[in-house]
């Protein structure tokens, strides 16, 4: 060969080199620490739902499964009468769609999945399902589905479709989150929502998914500003049937569960009032949660402990000595021996092993998978209770004295000078020069 040739030769090696290396890398895939790229699903689009591993449960169709599941929870009542069905959000999974509902006191009503291209065009026949899980109605996929509604029955009307909320690919955006239930009430919450945020960052946690039924707007300018930095994604609920405002919490409970599979890797599903820590333990709460190895367990379970709170918060920023005075964790101590084991636990779940939220705990869990109880010696729930709300000092103090002698305890030393001067910092930069709107 002669050299010239041997030169054009030696170039198209070179290039073919390059564009091997560019394939390789030309998809960047988003892995957290510990996250294999094992975890990461190839687009649904190119593959049948039926044909991912996951697809089946416990060597089942899934669909046949729930049915399975739904029959031997119907027994041998019938199934309720619905004339409508009112949707929150609608989740694409590589296996199914899932949607949340909000339509109170139907739990295993037999509905219908309605399938609809971006045209708007129905695409037939619809599919049969139940709600079941409550609030909840999962749906075989669809090629070419772009929004979906449901009916109480195959052919008449349905609610407005609604679009996707993708969550197709298995890799987690974030390692530690929180589902917060349902804010709701007259209590001002500005100082309440500070708090409970810069807490559980101080524990790891890198996102908020918050619930909101009613919220004051002196409260809800902190909570946007949350908003605009990216830590907090806030849904509305939308009173459509009539109901206890705490009924609202299941409903939370049951979309975030949804919202947060593959989103995030681990949901704490609590209150605004309550702060989980580790005790002797010497870390993070997410520090604790890396290194859970056991591939079995579902959630972890902290044991309350309650501190009662004696008064309502502030309605208006006043300023830093007002935050010293009045930030729950600063100013009520007088707390309770801990709760039995199960008691008002509050849990930490991995949602793609959860089937079903509750208040406490999961009602319902995937195949193969537990829950792992903490000693209190490893963590536990510091919840600020208000005596007033619900009257709850007079309907359940009697019960919660039982469990052992009272004490004075605080929250710890090692976090409360941050968590504080980060407390100071966000309210100070949002009602400093805040002015509310006129009528």
């Amino acid at each position: 060969m002669d050299p010239r040739s041997f030169k054009y030769s030696l170039f198209a090696v070179f290039l073919f080199t390059l564009a091997i290396l560019y394939s390789f890398n030309v998809t960047p895939i988003n892995i957290l620490p510990n996250q294999t790229s094992s975890n990461v699903a190839v687009s649904s689009g190119e593959i049948d739902p039926k044909d991912f591993p996951n697809y089946k449960i416990e060597g089942m169709d899934r669909f046949e499964w729930y049915t399975k599941k739904y029959k031997k929870e119907l027994k041998d009542e019938k199934p309720p009468k619905i004339e409508e069905v009112s949707m929150l959000k609608a989740y694409e999974f590589d296996v199914e769609y899932s949607i949340s509902l909000t339509t109170p006191g139907k739990f295993k009503a037999i509905l219908y999945c309605r399938y609809f291209d971006a045209n708007g065009t129905e695409i037939l026949p619809a599919f049969q399902s139940y709600n079941f899980p409550e609030f909840v109605v999962n749906c075989e996929k669809r090629k070419g589905t772009k929004r979906i509604s449901v009916s109480t029955e195959a052919k008449n009307n349905y609610t407005n479709p609604i679009g996707f909320v993708d969550r197709t690919k298995k890799e987690y955006k974030h390692e530690f989150s929180f589902c917060m239930s349902p804010i709701y009430g007259k209590e001002p919450k500005w100082l309440l929502i500070s708090e409970v945020i810069e807490h559980y960052k101080l524990q790891g946690m890198t996102h908020f998914y918050f619930y909101i039924f009613h919220i004051d707007e002196y409260s809800n300018a902190l909570l946007e500003d949350y908003v605009r930095t990216g830590e907090v994604e806030l849904t509305y609920l939308l009173e459509r049937n009539d109901r206890e405002l705490l009924h609202w919490q299941i409903v939370a409970f049951r979309d975030c569960t949804l919202n947060s599979r593959y989103h995030s890797k681990w949901s704490l599903f609590a209150d605004i009032d309550e702060r989980l820590l580790m005790t002797q333990y010497n870390g993070t709460i997410l520090d604790y949660l890396r290194g859970v190895k056991d591939e079995t367990i579902a959630g972890v379970q902290f044991r309350q402990q309650w501190i009662m709170k004696t008064e309502f918060m502030p309605e208006k920023y006043e300023g830093d000595k007002q935050i010293d005075e009045w930030s729950p964790t600063l100013r009520w101590h007088n707390s309770s021996a801990y709760g039995p084991p199960g008691h008002t636990v509050k849990t930490i779940v991995m949602p793609e092993k959860v089937l079903a939220m509750w208040t406490h705990y999961p009602s319902m869990l995937f195949p193969g998978y537990h829950i792992h109880g903490l000693k209190t010696e490893e963590g536990i729930v510091r919840h600020y209770r208000d005596l007033q709300m619900w009257n709850w000092g007079k309907t359940w103090l009697k019960e919660i004295v039982k469990f052992g002698p009272m004490s004075m305890t605080d929250y710890p030393v090692k976090y409360q000078k941050n968590l504080t001067n980060a407390v100071k910092k966000r309210t100070k930069y949002v009602y400093e020069n805040y002015h509310p709107r006129e009528e």
